[in-house]
């Protein structure tokens, strides 16, 4: 079963390759290297898709399930998300303009990759996580019930 994480940013970002690869950067900066899969076309302007792996301590050993990263780019674009997410405007993302998305699934998710990813987004452009079970409440911490699993 899949599960999906978004974050909601001010980022003022050209384009969604661009937007990833400094997300991607700012990730790399803690913890192990990771293995990338290009998932859709480099120069599509406004989105870009990644499936990612956190390697094993030595590189060569998998760590982790891969999960899939979506940069969205452009207030347009991310507009019916944040309408869904906070149809009354309670909390703070109207505005967001960047909407990044993790979906995990497998038998065993990347929980320090996730917690990579969402320090990055915070870092960068003031991320606020949500999910679809959670709402903003996610932001209080990892989801506990399936951390226990990992």
């Amino acid at each position: 079963m899949a599960r999906q994480l978004s974050f909601f940013c001010r980022a003022g970002e050209e384009s969604g390759q661009e937007a990833m690869s400094q997300l991607l950067d700012a990730v790399l900066e803690t913890g192990h290297q990771l293995v990338a899969e290009v998932c859709s076309p480099l120069f599509q302007d406004g989105t870009a898709v990644y499936r990612l792996r956190t390697t094993g301590a030595d590189a060569s050993t998998p760590g982790a399930d891969w999960l899939t990263l979506a940069v969205h780019v452009g207030i347009a674009a991310v507009a019916d998300s944040v309408v869904a997410a906070s149809p009354n405007g309670d909390h703070g993302i109207w505005g967001s303009d960047l909407l990044a998305v993790v979906t995990l699934s497998g038998d065993s998710p990347d929980w320090l990759l996730l917690e990579r990813i969402r320090g990055a987004t915070a870092r960068l452009w003031g991320g606020i996580p949500w999910d679809e079970t959670s709402g903003f409440e996610i932001a209080d911490g990892a989801p506990q019930a399936e951390r226990g699993q990992a």
